[in-house]
């Protein structure tokens, strides 16, 4: 199953950008925000794999991808500005 935990990584990604995407307004583009999710889900994943390869250590890669998706959309979140309005009023 090792070999194919990157695809899962990646669904994993898509959804949680998709969803990111499309419910918070300050995030202009929900493409950007696949991509973002994606990239958090594989180097979270990726870095769980690095303690090992037994079962329990992939399922948790699992774990470790929602994660890591997750803290990088909500850093994406952060930095970007408010949609809309003056840029003055930043």
């Amino acid at each position: 199953m090792a070999g194919s935990l990157w695809i899962v990584w990646t669904i994993i990604g898509i959804v949680g950008g998709f969803m990111v995407g499309k419910l918070v307004k300050k995030v202009r583009s929900t493409a950007f925000a696949v991509c973002v999710g994606i990239c958090g889900a594989l180097l979270g994943g990726w870095l769980m794999l690095l303690v090992g390869s037994t079962a329990t250590l992939q399922a948790v890669s699992l774990l470790t991808a929602a994660v890591g998706c997750a803290i990088f959309l909500w850093i994406l979140c952060v930095a970007t500005p408010k949609s809309g309005g003056d840029i003055d009023d930043i």
